[in-house]
């Protein structure tokens, strides 16, 4: 059962990466570069502190595995048909001395474990700006497909986590559900809303 959980995993994620992708190919959609650059350190950082705390168990840790291949098939989309234009913004740039801060951190400490909690927190604080975005626009700007398969790929993430005993990985595919969910309502609401009005 956890083997058929992981390759679920992978497949729900993949799907997630290229509709992402497909969306961005038809300009139905135009994410900044540098959130996905942020992403990919984010979620690289979480897999590298994760492999040393867990001793490499990629599979009780699917979802992070995963998220790096989703993640760099999004960026290299991006970069093929997308807004090319790398502008950090000053809470982006914040961004990075706190992955800067956790490397030094751990690198110090040799504290792999809580330096993974640490890029758990700084991931979180990667979604403001998507929800600052839906909340400013007033309606939704994010396809919920893509988001649902996020969604999908964390609930049974946490299938082969907790079957492996493994706390962060618990802790990562707990955290991407959750989140996930909370700006798939927002992207309801604002939907919502935006149909009540032409009604």
């Amino acid at each position: 059962m956890k083997d058929l959980c992981v390759w679920m995993v992978v497949l729900v994620m993949l799907l997630f990466a290229f509709s992402y992708s497909y969306q961005v190919w038809k300009q139905n959609i135009s994410p900044t570069i540098s959130t996905w650059i942020i992403f990919l350190l984010g979620t690289g950082l979480s897999l590298v502190t994760y492999a040393v705390a867990e001793k490499r168990d990629f599979r009780s840790g699917i979802m992070n595995t995963v998220d790096i291949l989703s993640v760099t098939i999004i960026l290299l989309s991006i970069i093929a048909w997308g807004n090319r234009g790398v502008r950090f913004k000053p809470f982006e740039k914040w961004y990075l001395a706190g992955i800067g801060g956790i490397i030094v951190y751990g690198f110090l400490s040799g504290d792999a474990w809580g330096s993974n909690l640490f890029t758990q927190v700084l991931i979180v604080i990667g979604y403001v700006p998507t929800i600052h975005n839906l909340i400013t626009e007033k309606r939704n700007t994010e396809p919920f497909t893509s988001w649902g398969f996020v969604d999908v790929a964390g609930i049974i993430a946490l299938y082969p986590a907790i079957i492996g005993g493994n706390a962060l990985a618990i802790v990562y595919a707990a955290r991407s559900s959750f989140f996930v969910s909370c700006i798939m309502l927002i992207m309801l609401y604002y939907e919502l809303r935006s149909k009540k009005a032409k009604a």
